[in-house]
């Protein structure tokens, strides 16, 4: 019996969407997923706790989940479409065909991921 077949494009989209939740991590199969989550909702508990300026660098490794799924989406957009394949996609009946979709992706990944990151960190090393 195949095995559902798993697009990178839409891999590469939840990774750059929502990879601080995880669920690109889910949509591949990782067993681990929910690691993302725990994190991501954690590190911010403690900066609600402490909240002020001068902690303002506790979302940095707060943040971490989210440029993970940064540059997983990075990763994944740019990965060959056999071996794409071979990894996730090894019982499915289908072929990955993609095409300019992960490229223009993995543009606006490289954009808006290095803007909100550098941003971060440039704010928390203001604040502290």
């Amino acid at each position: 019996m195949p095995a559902p077949h798993r697009h990178k494009f839409v891999a590469a989209l939840l990774a750059f969407i929502v990879g601080g939740l995880g669920l690109h991590r889910r949509y591949v199969g990782d067993a681990r997923w929910w690691i993302y989550p725990l994190w991501l909702i954690g590190g911010m508990a403690v900066f609600a706790l402490l909240g002020s300026k001068r902690h303002f660098w506790i979302l940095v490794p707060a943040l971490l989940p989210v440029w993970i799924g940064f540059a997983q989406s990075m990763a994944i957009a740019v990965t060959e479409d056999a071996r794409w394949d071979a990894r996730h996609n090894a019982r499915s009946a289908l072929a990955s065909q993609n095409g300019w979709n992960c490229v223009l992706l993995a543009i606006v990944v490289l954009l808006v991921g290095t803007t909100i990151c550098l941003t971060s960190i440039i704010l928390s090393a203001q604040y502290y």
